[in-house]
């Protein structure tokens, strides 16, 4: 198994290598556009609300954020991949972007965290779950765990590319196990359909 740094290097060098796909319009098909809308929704976005998007590539959830009545501005994109971020900045030069490995960033208090698609991709998933909890979410705020494809699908990803994808998504008894760990947080609702999964997670009061 690889070493954090030779695990970060590894989902960089890919996601370098293909972030001219994931800013073309075939990375969003028609069919995930509704899903996209509906994990913005449940991100319950006012124009005041800071947000960190976790795995941001090349921002494909920041239209959807917008639209549900997120403000751009308030926005804070984080990922390991310059050729993704170069992509992001070019298209939305509102939102403010960072290189870096989320479980190492330094910002906030952040009202929403958002992990879609990336969530399986983390090294060590409950470690960054409690530095965000500890060190970047607020009181009250949300955690949003999220994949438009739905966990079975990212399980079959996972088994072509272990390396890529290290974990599955959390099903009701590995969300218990989780939990169990990161006490700051409770969970909201869980919405674990065929082709489509989304976890909320609030913040507990300190």
């Amino acid at each position: 198994m690889d070493t954090p740094s030779e695990h970060n290097a590894y989902q960089r060098k890919v996601f370098d290598e293909k972030s001219d796909f994931f800013a073309s319009a075939t990375a969003t098909p028609p069919a995930v556009v509704p899903r996209l809308q509906r994990i913005a929704k449940s991100c319950s976005l006012e124009s005041k609300t800071t947000l960190l998007d976790v795995g941001t590539g090349t921002g494909a959830l920041l239209p959807f954020f917008k639209e549900s009545g997120g403000d751009l501005a308030q926005i804070t994109g984080v990922d390991l991949s310059a050729g993704m971020l170069g992509f992001a900045r070019e298209r939305f030069p509102q939102a403010r972007f960072v290189q870096d490995d989320v479980l190492h960033f330094e910002g906030g208090p952040y009202d929403r965290v958002v992990f879609n698609a990336c969530f399986g991709n983390l090294y060590d998933p409950v470690a960054v779950l409690k530095h965000v909890a500890q060190k970047l979410l607020s009181d009250g705020g949300l955690v949003v765990i999220s994949h438009p494809l739905g966990r079975a699908w990212l399980t079959t990803l996972k088994e072509k590319d272990p390396r890529m994808v290290l974990h599955d998504l959390p099903g009701s008894e590995e969300l218990k196990q989780m939990l169990a760990q990161v006490p700051e947080l409770a969970l909201e609702f869980l919405e674990d359909e065929s082709d489509y999964y989304c976890l909320v997670l609030k913040r507990q009061p300190r």
